[in-house]
Formats: C-alpha cells, sequence, structure tokens
C-alpha cells in the first residue's frame, strides 16, 4: 500500500510546480498564454518522476517510463479513445446544432493536433503523474470508483489557475460542467487503464483525444455561454454511468503485485534482525 505522506508529497509538488509556474510566467512576462501553459503544465510528470526516484530510485524512473511504451493492446481498447471518444464529441456537436468546425472543414488535421496534443498539449506534461503514480496510489487505498473521482477532483482543482487567465480554455467554461467533465472522464481513463493492465499508453490515448477533440470540434472557444460543452458533460458523464453500472464500480481494477511498497520488504527486515525468522 502507498503511504499517504508520499501521495500527499505528490500532490503538494504538483500544484506547488504548476501554481507558481503559471502564476509567475503570466503576471511578469510576456509570453504567449499557449507556452505558459505548456511550461507549467510539467508540475503532474516532474513530481511522478520525482516521487518514484525517492521510492525505488533509477529502477522506478525506468518502470514508469516503460509503462508509457507498451504500445501492444488489443484493437478492441485502441477503439475507446480513436473511435469512442471522437463520437461523443460529435454527439454533443450535433446536438449544439453547430457547423463549420475545423473537425468537418478540415478532418486531416485531426493528425498533427494528435501529435502536438500528445508531446505539448497536456500528456506527457501530466500523465506521468496523474495515471503514472496517483491512480496506482489512490486504487491502493480506496475503491476504484472513489479513486477515480478523487483523481478527478484533484484534476480539476490543479486547472483552477487557468479558469483566471485570458486565453486558456478553461476560461471559456463553467467550473461546475468543467469538474464534472474532468472527473466523469477520469473513470473513462481508469476502466481503460485498469482493463489493460494499467497500461499507461492507454491513459496517453485517451488523454490526448479528449484534447484533440476540444479543438476540432470547437468546443474550447464557443462564443457566448458554452452550450456545445454542457452538451458533452452530460454525454460523457452518461457513460461514466454505464460503465461504473456494467462493472459494478470496480471498473475492472484487479490488484497486481505492487511494485512500490510502502514499507521495507520483509527480507529486508530479516536481514536488519527486525523479523523473527
Amino acid at each position: 500500500m502507498y503511504k499517504t505522506s508520499e501521495i500527499i508529497r505528490f500532490i503538494t509538488i504538483t500544484f506547488g510546480y504548476s501554481w507558481i509556474v503559471w502564476a509567475s510566467l503570466y503576471w511578469w512576462t510576456d509570453l504567449p498564454i499557449v507556452a505558459i501553459v505548456i511550461i507549467g503544465a510539467f508540475g503532474p510528470s516532474i513530481s511522478g518522476f520525482l516521487t518514484m526516484y525517492r521510492l525505488r530510485g533509477r529502477a522506478g524512473v525506468r518502470h514508469l517510463f516503460q509503462k508509457s511504451l507498451q504500445f501492444r493492446i488489443n484493437w478492441k481498447y485502441y477503439a475507446i479513445p480513436f473511435l469512442l471518444v471522437p463520437f461523443l464529441f460529435l454527439i454533443a456537436y450535433w446536438w449544439t446544432d453547430r457547423s463549420d468546425a475545423l473537425i468537418v472543414r478540415e478532418p486531416w488535421w485531426i493528425v498533427p493536433y494528435f501529435l502536438y496534443m500528445l508531446f505539448l498539449g497536456g500528456t506527457l506534461q501530466e500523465e506521468y503523474g496523474w495515471r503514472g503514480y496517483l491512480l496506482d496510489a489512490l486504487q491502493s487505498r480506496l475503491s476504484p470508483l472513489w479513486a477515480s473521482i478523487g483523481l478527478g477532483a484533484i484534476w480539476t482543482s490543479w486547472h483552477i489557475p487557468l479558469f483566471f487567465m485570458v486565453g486558456t480554455g478553461q476560461a471559456n467554461f463553467p467550473f461546475w460542467a468543467y469538474g464534472l467533465t474532468v472527473i466523469s472522464y477520469s473513470v473513462l481513463i481508469s476502466w481503460l487503464y485498469n482493463v489493460t493492465s494499467r497500461n499507461l499508453w492507454s491513459a496517453f490515448l485517451m488523454h490526448t483525444m479528449f484534447n484533440v477533440m476540444l479543438f476540432m470540434t470547437g468546443l474550447h472557444a464557443e462564443n457566448g455561454y458554452p452550450i456545445g460543452f454542457i452538451h458533452l458533460t452530460i454525454t460523457v458523464l452518461m457513460v461514466a454511468i454505464i460503465i461504473i453500472w456494467k462493472t459494478y464500480g470496480k471498473l475492472n481494477y484487479e490488484p497486481l503485485e505492487e511494485f512500490i511498497p510502502s514499507y521495507p520488504s520483509v527480507t529486508h527486515r530479516i536481514r536488519e534482525g527486525k523479523e523473527s525468522q
């Protein structure tokens, strides 16, 4: 089981880095808002690698990195980020009765946007922390459902400064809708992450495709009240409820052998003469 103190330390480093960087660059530099967001968004992954190094040294860092390179996944699980996620956005798009979005006018932009979102749009900056460390830590202490909801709440709270920064996508959304969407989507990511035996690459794909479709459908830059994003919130929430119902709230979680022990192993304690043989 992961120690509570380590989880708190991870969250503190994550928020501390991102919030300080975002605030400092926004108020005291002339950098473009996109650059500010990108630089500050590295908080979760930096904290994830630091935490793994603290727990297991280089082996922990190597393990975390390797988790993101497990590309061999059953085709039906690849269909979740590449087919289901776009479908959910298109439902919200059509429900809103909009037109002229990039996904309709120039759908080929989805490829360069995918590469951008993977490397600079949040995925690499965040997922080594959120799913690479924190989800496993929370699921070792809570039920998979509550771990996912808790992570979603933390994930939402981490974005708070962006709601006060002109030019960010978050500045256009009601906080309640954004939070509900992120928490619901956190359930979807946890489900796919667990069903693929904690394959971090699957979380990478889910995070990337959400951001790609947000831009491709234009929901990040709606004028006036963001009704399209509200429709997306409802759609993602409904799918999350279905997954919770179908998996009885377990989200296909199966306890695996812990890679990161929260206390010295029995063998180590025996060697130190602190355990009866």
